[in-house]
């Protein structure tokens, strides 16, 4: 009879330790499909959140700015943004850009104060760089040219307003001045970062530039590529600036910017480390039941032994019944795992509050996105795992005196 059909026979002989064995691994594997799954979703949320709140895929500032952020220089601005804007757009490069102006100040609520952020944007535009109307949770976006605003959710439960209501904000100007406008609230919005949720709001970048005494500037443009490597792309548009002598200009990639990026850098070493303990526990399932197995099968192996299989045959019989229980144990937990994550990137993980604090890009609702590499992956190192762990006890077997096996009790 074949090997592998002699191992085949030997699962199926003791049922209860073959499942004890599947079961370790399809949990491991069922755990890592899911868990890398979340990993890709963080991922991708961090991306999307940074590239249409925070830093766009590139962002063009004045150097002194960056230079002075904690100061907040709101003197430092993009000059004459609307010229820049239209010669962006021709650009071969740039897929998409949003003008804004910043607009960083304080609400009131009787003697509390709250600080907040406005964001100016362009409306007629902004519909081309991202969707604006998935954040509306009540009302309406505002209107351009007019005195409207839509708040984010938490800001207006802090400031106990709702749609139909007025809000005042107390602002600093680009002339360092202190200046206060009131705006009528037309929208409430369930943005995906907590911290805009909780202190932001839009309004029409008309009006900022009224309010901040901008003079036709802005605080900011934000790019996004047709596609290809943002770093690339960063410094063509810096070649195309200092080409237009705009040099006063810094142009930084979000990989630069982003916090969340820096934690995505130290996370995918650590959920690897992870992976490989889930991997490494399951394994430990398969040596004891491989020793025991052994253990129990001893007089078997000297019959044959005596019978003529040389000590590699009797290895590779052992690995061929390992491999089979590493292939069904990966199989069947990659398929849960899947079935698992498949609904739950529809439907999301809502971690409500808990991300309120957590200083990143990230969504309080996150949803997992299945990443056919890393599931190939998870099936082929869960098989891998099963067949190493049986490596010491087959060499034990193979080592055993066929004499001294037959006589074993």
């Amino acid at each position: 009879m074949r090997l592998s059909g002699i191992a085949l026979r030997n699962i199926f002989r003791n049922k209860r330790r073959s499942l004890l064995s599947i079961l370790a691994l399809a949990v491991a594997a069922t755990s890592i499909t899911i868990f890398f799954s979340l990993f890709e979703g963080i991922k991708t949320n961090i991306q999307t959140n940074s590239w249409d709140w925070d830093a766009g895929e590139v962002r063009l500032r004045h150097a002194e700015f960056d230079r002075y952020e904690y100061l907040n220089p709101v003197q430092y601005v993009v000059g004459d943004y609307r010229d820049l804007v239209d010669r962006l757009r021709a650009h071969p490069e740039v897929r998409t850009v949003s003008p804004r102006i910043r607009v960083l100040g304080a609400a009131f609520r009787g003697e509390q104060q709250f600080a907040t952020l406005g964001l100016g944007l362009d409306l007629e535009r902004e519909q081309e760089y991202q969707d604006l109307e998935r954040v509306i949770a009540a009302g309406r976006l505002p209107r351009s040219g007019t005195n409207e605003a839509i708040l984010g959710r938490g800001l207006a439960s802090d400031l106990d307003i709702g749609t139909g209501d007025i809000v005042t904000f107390l602002i600093q100007t680009r002339r360092r001045g202190s200046n206060a406008f009131t705006l009528d609230v037309v929208g409430l919005a369930d943005f995906p970062v907590p911290q805009l949720n909780s202190s932001g709001y839009i309004l029409p970048i008309e009006n900022a530039d009224r309010y901040m005494r901008m003079d036709g500037a802005a605080s900011e443009i934000l790019l996004k590529s047709v596609g290809g490597d943002t770093v690339e792309f960063a410094d063509g548009v810096r070649s195309f600036l200092e080409e237009s002598g705009r040099t006063e200009l810094s142009v930084v990639p979000w990989t630069r910017i982003s916090g969340g990026y820096s934690y995505l850098r130290t996370a995918g070493v650590v959920y690897n480390i992870v992976a490989l303990i889930f991997f490494l526990l399951a394994s430990t399932v398969i040596i004891s039941t491989t020793m025991m197995i052994i253990h129990e099968r001893t007089r078997e192996i000297g019959t044959l032994a005596a019978m003529g299989m040389h000590g590699g045959e009797l290895v590779r019989l052992f690995f061929l019944e390992s491999a089979y229980l590493g292939a069904i144990g990966s199989f069947v937990g990659v398929v849960i795992g899947v079935a698992i994550t498949i609904p739950l990137s529809r439907i999301g993980i809502d971690f409500g509050s808990a991300m309120d604090m957590v200083e990143m890009d990230l969504s309080s609702v996150l949803y997992p996105v299945l990443n056919v590499r890393s599931t190939v992956l998870v099936f082929f190192f869960g098989l891998a795992v099963a067949m190493v762990s049986t490596y010491p006890s087959a060499r034990r077997a193979a080592k055993l005196r066929p004499v001294e096996a037959l006589r074993a009790e």
